[in-house]
Formats: C-alpha cells, structure tokens, sequence
C-alpha cells in the first residue's frame, strides 16, 4: 500500500518503525531566503488587454492561481541550536543558516537514517548555497566514509543574470547507511556509447559502457558522469503540474532504478507535486510521501486521480479529482506492455537482489555457453574457482544484511562467515551441465557449519548443514589421505532426502540461519 501523509514531516518520520525503508530521496527548502511560487495564467482577447499576440491582436492577462511555499530560515526560533555549535558555524559556515542546518535538518536526517534498511541509501537533493555546508551535517549524521558521491544535475532553462556566471545546476548528496552493504544495480543504468567502438569488439560496443555520474543525456551523445544533464520541466512538457519545485520524472528513475528493486518502499518526506510517487508506480515500486503544503497534496490529488492503491492520511483527495489522471492511462499500457512480454522466466525477487549486488562486482562479459545464456550470472563462468568462492561470500554479505542479518568476516579464513556467534564455512557451486551442484572442499576441522550457496542460470539455491553431517553424505575428494576433503553433490530438481529440511530455497536457509536452528541428524 502506498501512502501520502499531509502535516509536518518530523513527528510523522518519528513514529514510522525503524529499518522500514530501502531508499530516500528529498529535495528540502534550498533556504533562499524567497518564498518559491508559481503562477498560472491564461489569456483572453480584449481591446484593452496588456499583451500583444498574433496578427497585433490585443489580450488580458488571468492569474487563475498560484502555488507557493515558504523558503527561508533565518533565526534559531526554540533556541536547540547549542552554544559551542553556533560558534562553530561562525567559523566553517558563516555564510549558512544555523537553524535550517540544526534546527530544521538535522533532527528530520536523524530520522531518515534510522528509517533506512541496513541496505538503505539517501539521495539529499539541494544548490550551491547550503550544499557545501550540507555536507558537513550528513557526515556527522550518516559518517563521511558513507559518502559515496556529489552528483551535479545541470541544466539550460530559464532567465540567465547578467551580474554574474548564471546558475544552471543543482546538487545531489548521495549517502548509503552503511558502504559495505547497499543497492547499485548496475544493469538498469542507462550506459553510454564507447567512443571507439572497435578498439572493444562487438559484444562490449553493443552494450555500451557504465556510466560516472555525470549525465548529459540527451544533449551530446548520452556521456554520463557526475553532472546529469536533464532539462527541467519546462513551460510545454506534458509533465508540467505548475508546481514551483516540480523534478522531472527522468531524473527520479534513474535514482530509483539505480538504488532500489521492484517491491521496494522508497520514501520522499518533502513530497511536492509527487515525482517521486509517480516514478515508483511506474517502475514497481512501493511509496511514503509527506507534505505539509496543503497546495502540494492538492496537486498530487489530481496527479493520482484513479490511483486506487493510495492510503491518504489526514487529507481527502476527492474534491481535487474530478478528472482522472492521464497516469492511469500510462499505467494501463505498461501493464499490457508488461502481459506481452516473454514470463517463461520467471526471478525472485532475492534472486534478483544477488544478481543487482553480482552486477557491481562484474568487470568484463564474454560468450557463455547456451545454458547460461541471458543469466544475470552468466559471466561469472569466466572466473576462476578461488574468485568464484570469494564473489559467493561478496553476494550473501549484502543478501543477508538487506534482510537484517549483519554477517562478520574471520580474519583467518577468508571463507568463514560468522552469524550471531555462530561460524559457518561458505562453499559455493554453479549449476553443472548435467544439473547438479558439486560443493566441494568441505573440511574435517573448521567451523561446525557449512553454507552450500549454488547458482543456476535462472535461480539461487542453498542449504545449511552441520560439518559432520556434511562430511556423512559426502565423498572424498583425496582417497587415502588422513585429512580428507568432502564434496556433496545436490540436484535442485530432485533434492535427495538427507537434505530434505535444511534449506532448499534462499528463504529457507536464511530462516536457519537467523534462528540459529540446528540440524537434528538423527533423524535421517
């Protein structure tokens, strides 16, 4: 269910539950010191009208309305700022507002940190005046190493001063919770086109290469680095709302297709004209907007007019829906787009969230074999067997920390995971051709526990066993030798019984796992 909230953002971030959302985008008040609006207008013909149009015809300016909101914080109004903390402004930010940073700000991050999935990333979207000083609080909220990038949006619209270089960009923090285990799927970026695409062969020219973070899409050749150049949303586009801050829809996918998978809760709490809403019904994904602009959940009324799935709280939308939204339309033809596509294949979504997290660890494609053709995993057959094991531990850190697990690393062996103080071995398999896992090496002396973590083209399979009960139903890789290795060999079609409630699927292993649940071999 998607949600839209009317009232003040802080009091409704605090009592949302914790760990709830995946990614958060806001675009704040710039702290302008203006009051941001927008007119909307129309023209009549009149002898006496203000404005001459075609043919020296005379017409009369209507103000059929304005959309406005307050952009200014000038004075510490409660007294929270602390003392020791105005005098630090005064020396590395004179030129900022102390209450728009401590008063305003910091307490709504606080909460937006707390809210985010250990997974979680935050997309903090502002301009040139308060960015610099911005930075400096979301270091100390989120931690500096948990800034990944600045990306500049630029554009070309609008009055230029003549007085000084006109500004033509905005700026976009972009912070995960943690820089170890977050979202990036690389594989729904749009990629831009190699400048010599015959120094790179055919397969690699076709692709395309991954973008930095700027983007000039659309305005010379699609290069895209940390300045993205999007127009804003002019005085024609068919998106226009009339809303003074109203983002463009382009720009918010690429946030959400980047940083979130289908499903995800994605929440915007300085909401607006409701971009980010669109985007995610769009794009699959799952919705919390808040707004305390009456004239903000005005539009967004109108905007989702016939949006059926929409929880509105504490605001009644009907009066403000008197025509159905051009979205439903939109909606309706992706979903037919959608019905006419080939579903033979069908990924879950945890498969998907280790083929997003495998995807920002792939550094090359090659040809693979039929089997694995148009797998999201199909490059890695080109790894070799030590970098096959490492890049199996790489994909359930991430897995198990999006659903709330934080795994640890043992210094001394590089293939151990811990669990809640419990130690688990991590061998790892592909499908083999005649569809089978072989997971080999498995130890007499290590830890009591082995996570047997298996890739097929299409699925991910995984089962946790006790060492010993492991070693039971294996066979020696090394015959004769004291200090035996094992392997085990699992068909995923037709799972033997020994290994029958020890996992199977990547919710159930995970279930293990979480409860601490010892397998009772006894009773095999």
């Amino acid at each position: 269910m998607n949600r839209i909230f009317f009232g003040d953002n802080l009091p409704i971030l605090k009592a949302l539950p914790s760990e709830s959302v995946d990614l958060i985008y806001i675009d704040p008040p710039f702290n302008t010191g203006k009051t941001q609006a927008r007119k909307t207008i129309r023209t009549v013909k009149s002898e006496n009208g203000d404005r001459k149009g075609f043919q020296g015809n005379t017409y009369q300016t209507i103000e059929v309305g304005t959309k406005a909101y307050q952009d200014s914080f000038d004075i510490d109004i409660d007294g929270s700022v602390p003392a020791e903390k105005k005098e630090a402004y005064k020396i590395v930010a004179p030129q900022s507002s102390i209450y728009f940073l401590e008063g305003f700000l910091r307490p709504r991050l606080e909460e937006a940190r707390r809210l985010l999935k250990p997974h979680g990333c935050l997309y903090f979207h502002i301009d040139y005046r308060e960015v610099h000083y911005c930075k400096f609080l979301l270091d100390d909220i989120f931690g500096r190493e948990c800034f990944l990038n600045e990306i500049i949006w630029a554009y070309d619209f609008g009055g230029r001063a003549k007085s000084k270089w006109p500004a033509k960009h905005d700026n976009i923090l972009y912070y995960v919770k943690d820089p170890a285990y977050y979202i990036f799927n690389t594989g729904e970026i749009d990629r831009e086109r190699y400048m010599a695409p015959g120094l790179v062969g055919p397969v690699k020219a076709e692709l395309g290469k991954l973008p930095t973070d700027t983007w000039w899409s659309g305005y010379v050749g699609k290069r895209n680095t940390d300045t993205w150049w999007q127009t804003i949303v002019g005085t024609s586009s068919k998106e226009r709302l009339g809303y003074p801050t109203q983002k463009p829809r382009r720009l918010i996918n690429r946030i959400l297709r980047a940083s979130s998978l289908p499903g995800s809760v994605v929440m915007d709490f300085f909401a607006g004209s409701g971009t980010v809403g669109e985007s995610c019904l769009l794009n699959n994904r799952n919705f919390i907007l808040i707004d305390n602009n009456r004239e903000a959940l005005e539009v967004m009324a109108a905007r989702f007019s016939g949006i059926e799935n929409i929880e509105w709280v504490n605001f009644d939308p009907k009066q403000y829906q008197k025509e159905i939204s051009p979205l439903v339309a939109e909606l309706k033809n992706l979903a037919i787009d959608d019905e006419e596509e080939d579903h033979d294949i069908e990924m879950s979504p945890d498969f998907l969230m280790l083929a997003f997290t495998a995807s920002s660890l792939q550094k090359d494609l090659e040809e693979m074999s039929d089997l694995w053709k148009d797998s999201p995993f199909e490059w890695i057959q080109q790894l070799p067997p030590r970098s096959k094991s490492k890049l199996a531990r790489s994909l359930l850190i991430p897995w198990c920390a999006s659903k709330g697990l934080i795994p640890e690393r043992k210094n001394d062996a590089s293939e151990t995971l811990i669990f809640s103080g419990v130690d688990y071995a991590v061998k790892f398999s592909m499908l083999w051709k005649d569809g089978v896992y072989q997971f080999q090496q498995i130890k007499r002396q290590g830890p009591n526990y082995v996570i047997c973590f298996g890739i097929s083209p299409f699925e991910a399979h995984c089962w946790v066993f006790e060492r010993d009960y492991a070693i039971m139903h294996g066979k020696k890789q090394h015959k004769g030798a004291n200090d035996a290795e094992f392997w085990l060999t699992i068909n995923p079609k037709n799972i033997p019984e020994w290994a029958l409630g020890y996992g199977g699927t990547l919710d159930e292993a995970f279930y293990i796992i979480k409860s601490m649940k010892k397998p009772q071999s006894d009773k095999h």
